[in-house]
């Protein structure tokens, strides 16, 4: 007799799995790759950087299942030629993870700057800053996921495509000086529902995560400067998030667990979504 698919160990099972990481060098990648090679997955982590990629190699291998696979490749998600060619490389896929992502900086700019500095700081923001953004936050996991459409359709369990927002894309705190990567992550929002319209017949379902505050190369916990640091004061939950928060996540829309979740997003936030202002802290 078959087994329930009520057990833990199928309900949440990703053992098997075929998991395309982007941006897996570093920060949430990372941790979701962590999660997926420790429950047995064959991991497929891209990065640009190949030093990045080597070291989160060791990291996920630490960790692994000792039924887990382990591949990397080095790969800049804007190219289409090389998406192209390294798709063309996978026998299988039945996860894709769109979490490569950039936030260039930008002036600093809040509601309670003057007229003219609030229109100067606004104004000065690049042209190239919102190209390279936009490129990389919103075409390339479009593209990518179109690109690896027939084979996330041949799926046996039905292919998923996860994207990775972020919290930016649903706060509108006026201190923010950010607006194309918060724009950007917005679009990426959207994106998900577009997909997961144009892929509901081939059996593919399209989700998104929107994490707050995580360790991450754009958020150093220990830089006083960053909203991390302050987490204890501007996360309703008290802290930030951790490995096991972001991994988590992605495993349960990968699993069976998951599988009625379509064209939706997870706020993974702590609460940081709906808290009023009272406990946001100051800018730096």
């Amino acid at each position: 007799m078959a087994p329930s698919s009520f057990a833990l160990d199928n309900l949440f099972s990703v053992r098997g799995r075929h998991v395309l990481i982007t941006g897996a060098g570093t920060g949430l990648g990372q941790y979701m790759a962590k999660g997926f090679a420790a429950n047995g997955a064959v991991v497929y982590m891209v990065a640009r950087r190949a030093s990045a990629l080597a070291e989160a190699r060791a990291a996920v291998e630490a960790v692994a299942d000792p039924e887990a696979v382990i591949h990397t490749a080095v790969l800049d998600v804007t190219d289409r030629g090389a998406v192209t060619a390294f798709i063309g490389t996978l026998p299988r896929l039945d996860v894709l993870i769109n979490n490569a992502g950039i936030c260039l900086p930008d002036a600093r700019s809040a509601h309670t700057d003057s007229l003219p500095a609030l229109q100067a700081a606004l104004l000065s923001s690049p042209a190239e800053n919102w190209a390279a953004t936009f490129a990389t936050n919103v075409e390339a996991p479009y593209f990518l996921s179109a690109s690896a459409l027939h084979l996330l359709a041949a799926s046996p369990q039905g292919g998923r495509v996860i994207n990775i927002s972020s919290i930016g894309a649903l706060n509108s705190d006026p201190r923010s000086h950010q607006p194309a990567y918060q724009a950007s992550k917005a679009a990426v929002t959207h994106l998900t529902r577009l997909l997961a319209s144009k892929f509901r017949e081939v059996g593919v379902r399209v989700t998104a995560i929107v994490p707050g505050l995580f360790p991450s190369q754009m958020q150093d916990p220990n830089d006083g400067r960053s909203q991390l640091s302050k987490a204890r004061e501007i996360v309703p939950l008290r802290r930030g998030g951790e490995e096991e928060d972001i991994a988590g996540t992605a495993i349960y829309l990968a699993s069976r667990a998951g599988s009625y979740v379509d064209g939706d997003v997870i706020v993974l936030g702590g609460g940081r979504n709906w808290a009023g202002p009272e406990v946001h802290a100051p800018a730096p």
